[in-house]
């Protein structure tokens, strides 16, 4: 049985890799069945690592901002990865981000975050709709942009800031 499913993986994997020197039996007619059964290919599994990520902020009581992140997702406080919390944070972001009225503030002349986040424009206030908020208050999200690899020795960090959006947060 274990031969069967490693003869099938090599097939599949075969069909949605780039012309190569491997070459098997079959190969050309089973291509084309895959490409209907699975036409997501290997893309539908992975990010593009060059995509920019939203960094949740909240300004606290001494007017400092904090970065509130849950994640990363394998932390022991997140039970490595069993308790999905931290996922929801993403989706949290995203709707409070796609409220109408939201004023995205230009950082990419700012160092850092905080920088850029002490002299943002308020966007119009929302309401957190999530059943367990973790953005109430002043708060924002933080779009940053990984540096290429190419540039990592001409950059301070492993991320640029790109852009804020900052906006009073009622949490029900």
């Amino acid at each position: 049985m274990t031969a069967v499913w490693v003869v099938a993986g090599l097939y599949v994997a075969q069909a949605f890799l780039p012309p190569n020197v491997i070459k098997l039996p079959g190969q050309t007619p089973f291509r084309k069945v895959a490409l209907v059964v699975a036409p997501q290919g290997w893309a539908f599994f992975t990010k593009s690592p060059r995509e920019p990520v939203h960094v949740p902020y909240r300004q606290l009581a001494d007017g400092a901002w904090a970065d509130v992140r849950i994640s990363p997702h394998a932390k022991p406080s997140n039970a490595f990865g069993l308790d999905r919390a931290s996922r929801s944070q993403g989706i949290e972001g995203a709707l409070l981000a796609h409220e109408e009225g939201i004023y995205w503030n230009d950082c990419s002349d700012a160092s850092s975050a905080q920088e850029c986040l002490k002299g943002a424009k308020l966007s119009k206030p929302v309401t957190n709709p999530s059943p367990s908020p973790s953005l109430c208050g002043r708060a924002a999200l933080v779009e940053v942009k990984p540096v290429p690899f190419a540039w990592r020795d001409l950059m301070d960090g492993s991320h640029t800031v790109e852009r804020a959006a900052v906006w009073d947060v009622t949490c029900r």
